[in-house]
């Protein structure tokens, strides 16, 4: 019996002596809340303005970088440009893929869209087949005609009804990348429109975290009149919107194709490119890749562009300051066009600007690490999920002094753009190889349709029935995905100049 207990005596020491040996080896998590047992931080987690909740434990913390647990699920929080430089780009091999929850991925199938796909070949596949179509040198050959038309018919619609101001730049938004992707004309309503709406209302639902069955996956089985269940609804409402919106506008291409119609659009090309069988992997990998880009072109536009409406209306020296330069530029005979960008640095500092104060995705779209990671002294465990704070680095003071005010001259240096806080606000667009690839066309867009607005209309405040201005109190949705709710302006042609190049939009 004695050589027995002697042996487990010297098995436990020698587990016990690894154990506390690789402990010594491992570095620290990084700073956080105190955590709770079982539940971890739960409790700290935010309901809403997470980004700014998280920059202030940051501060709290005196780091970074945070770390926070919830049922025992890692969470990592990178609160610097150098933190999500270091953790994302240098170490990208174990950064870029992303944490698929099993609310958004499995019972609402947003696991076909690659954006939220995991790091892999299928990914890859899809990137590929989009970077074809986006890169700068063939995707504005192809794409800024269609830019242009689009917003000519911002500019006309925005004269004939300027109380409509934010369904005009849904539609123009919404037209563009349409007519982009699938070669098809958009009409009033259309209903190409209304079915991105209906997939995106569910989006935040389904990000990670956010719901139970994420914690605990094992819940996606209850059956659905189980009290509590009703996430099952949502996602099978949210899977249908979501194959309505993959399906039916590469439908129509395809039948304009046949009809020999529709050829000036991404998904001509890429069947140009060589045969894609019908019903196979490669078609279905096209028709998803299309879906991603109409998604997020309508996601990363949306917000700036109804901001500078606000903005300007609020800063009516920033606007003075942008149409001095424009019309020093234009001499009011033409509007805005693409190349134009480079001898109007003030205007492009505005866009920046407005991409800097108030990012679409201030948390950016998660990440997850497939192995150890470190940054500083601190370990980055396998398995972690990663959130970039865009907003906190953004709003960083020693980057941006007072970061809460509207102020495009920080952009500039010797009277052009700093081209590094330009590198910086590109943050908005993510880091490494999640880069959006996109970026490059959200920004032509942006720039074209800002430049031209501020080109022939003024902004400024409403004014109620006894003459007296209305603030603009400015309200977003609580979602991980901003949006701006409704708010009134007034929008008026600047000059008879100015009209007459607006009654030259009409089509």
């Amino acid at each position: 019996m004695l050589p027995e207990i002697i042996l487990f005596v010297a098995f436990l020491f020698t587990v016990w002596s690894y154990v506390t040996k690789k402990a010594q080896r491992t570095p620290p998590l990084p700073p956080g809340p105190r955590k709770y047992p079982i539940i971890g931080n739960l409790l700290k987690v935010p309901s809403d303005n997470h980004w700014v909740v998280y920059d202030r434990l940051a501060k709290e913390c005196n780091s970074d970088i945070i770390h926070l647990s919830v049922f025992g699920n890692s969470v990592i929080v990178l609160n610097s440009f150098a933190a999500a430089t270091e953790v994302l780009d240098r170490q990208s091999s174990i950064s870029s893929s992303r944490p698929l929850g099993t609310m958004i991925g499995e019972i609402m199938g947003w696991k076909y869209i690659f954006s939220l796909q995991p790091y892999g070949q299928r990914w890859r596949d899809s990137r590929r087949m989009f970077w074809q179509e986006f890169h700068p040198e063939h995707g504005r050959a192809h794409h800024r005609p269609i830019q242009l038309r689009c917003s000519r018919d911002l500019i006309r619609r925005l004269y004939e009804s300027p109380i409509d101001f934010q369904n005009h730049v849904r539609h123009a938004i919404g037209a563009g990348i349409i007519s982009v992707l699938y070669g098809l004309d958009i009409q009033e309503e259309d209903p190409n429109i209304t079915m991105v709406d209906d997939a995106l209302k569910h989006i935040n639902v389904g990000l990670i975290g956010t719901c139970m069955v994420d914690l605990f996956p094992f819940l996606r089985h209850i059956p659905r009149w189980v009290p509590g269940a009703g996430f099952r609804a949502i996602g099978e409402n949210a899977a249908r919107d979501l194959n309505l919106l993959i399906d039916v506008p590469y439908s129509q291409t395809r039948k304009l194709l046949a009809e020999g119609r529709g050829e000036s659009s991404f998904i001509h090309r890429t069947l140009s490119r060589g045969p894609i069988p019908d019903g196979g992997m490669e078609e279905r990998i096209l028709k998803e890749a299309a879906t991603t880009t109409y998604i997020g072109a309508n996601e990363t536009s949306k917000l700036p562009m109804t901001l500078l409406f606000a903005m300007m209306a609020q800063n009516p020296d920033v606007q003075t300051k942008a149409q001095q330069e424009l019309d020093q530029y234009l001499d009011h005979r033409r509007l805005p066009e693409f190349g134009d960008e480079i001898h109007l640095p003030y205007t492009y500092a505005v866009l920046l600007e407005l991409l800097r104060l108030e990012p679409t995705a201030p948390l950016g779209l998660p990440r997850s690490l497939v192995s150890d990671g470190e940054y500083k002294s601190y370990h980055l465990p396998s398995g972690s999920i990663v959130f970039y704070n865009i907003w906190a680095i953004l709003h960083d003071e020693t980057t941006f002094p007072e970061p809460e005010k509207f102020s495009p001259s920080r952009f500039l240096k010797d009277g052009v753009i700093d081209t590094q806080l330009k590198d910086r606000v590109m943050a908005t667009f993510g880091f490494g190889r999640r880069v959006c690839p996109g970026r490059y066309f959200a920004l032509d867009n942006l720039w074209l349709n800002l430049a031209s607005i501020l080109s022939v209309y003024t902004m400024s405040k409403a004014v109620d029935e006894s003459g007296q201005q209305i603030e603009i109190d400015l309200e977003y949705t609580a979602d991980l995905n901003r949006h701006v709710l409704p708010f009134r302006c007034s929008i008026t042609p600047r000059s008879e100049k100015a009209e007459n190049l607006i009654h030259g939009c009409r089509l």
